[in-house]
């Protein structure tokens, strides 16, 4: 089983190769590192136009693997690493075939936009790989740089397969050898109730809310879904952002979070709480399908 890097330099790339560095050796794995390059033209040209294309997209996969073999030889330099390059119709494409050849464990992705304070914004190639990847993703934040993984949290929703990702986020930081934490986060927009019904309704519905989450992961340990020792929190906020911040967050700590099921095919699909969370995000996100 191959941790899976998605590297395009200068789009995320130096934040795949850190996580994806960080996720082999704590999964004691080997990379597999994807350089998507230009699809070269299929018919001749008199002008040679298909030949200054072809020696183009040489010269971006030569420049993109001496990138990422540097980056790694500093980063990792006792992991085994497999560079291949892909030319398809756009980088997911390429990305998707390597997933249907390889025996993927994860996949990892930089995110090419965000905002200053770290937290992601997923572009298109990201967007239709949480489509179609049938291995959970792993998402880089915007500057990211860690020497290890230290930590695993989970996001816990209550709904009928979120102990199904509990278990997965168990089973992966036992792999790490890393503490597990279950975080629920939660948010109460200021404009929940119309002004004439008062405060003290919005703050008893999210009370009442906190003490569903509060049985519902003490639940977990009576079920032996989860330990009695491992940390659970409730996190609030006026917005998703506020919510994820109220908790601390170590340094090298990741989000396991869960998607979405959509049919009989386990994918990844983000719902709309999911991705609020991960838009949110400051770490990086392991994205299991559901």
């Amino acid at each position: 089983m191959s941790v899976i890097v998605g590297y395009q330099p200068g789009r995320g790339g130096d934040e795949a190769v850190e996580l994806g560095a960080s996720l082999a050796i704590a999964l004691s794995t080997n990379l597999v590192m994807v350089i998507a390059t230009p699809k070269p033209w299929t018919t001749p040209s008199l002008a040679r136009v298909d030949a200054e294309f072809s020696a183009y997209a040489r010269r971006y996969g030569d420049d993109a693997e001496a990138a990422a073999r540097a980056h790694l030889a500093l980063r990792a330099p006792h992991t085994e690493v497999t560079y291949l390059r892909v030319s398809e119709r756009s980088v997911s494409k390429s990305i998707q075939k390597v997933l249907t050849e390889h025996d993927g464990e994860i996949l990892v992705l930089g995110t090419t936009h965000g905002s200053d304070d770290g937290r992601m914004s997923l572009g298109v190639t990201t967007s239709r790989l949480m489509h179609s990847s049938s291995i959970p993703l792993a998402l880089a934040p915007k500057g990211y740089r860690c020497a290890r993984i230290t930590g695993v949290t989970c996001a816990y929703s209550g709904d009928d397969h979120s102990e199904d990702v509990v278990t997965s986020a168990k089973a992966l930081a036992a792999r790490m050898g890393v503490p597990l934490r279950v975080a629920t986060f939660g948010v109460t927009p200021a404009d929940m109730f119309p002004p004439e019904v008062g405060f003290d309704v919005e703050r008893s519905v999210l009370e009442a809310w906190k003490e569903q989450m509060t049985a519902s992961m003490q639940k977990l340990v009576s079920d032996k879904i989860i330990d009695d020792g491992v940390p659970t929190k409730i996190s609030t906020g006026n917005d998703w952002d506020a919510a994820f911040d109220a908790i601390e967050w170590s340094d090298g700590e990741v989000l396991a979070i869960g998607t979405t099921p959509r049919d009989a095919i386990k994918r990844v699909f983000l719902g709309s709480r999911a991705a609020k969370i991960v838009a949110s995000a400051t770490v990086p996100a392991i994205i299991f399908p559901g």
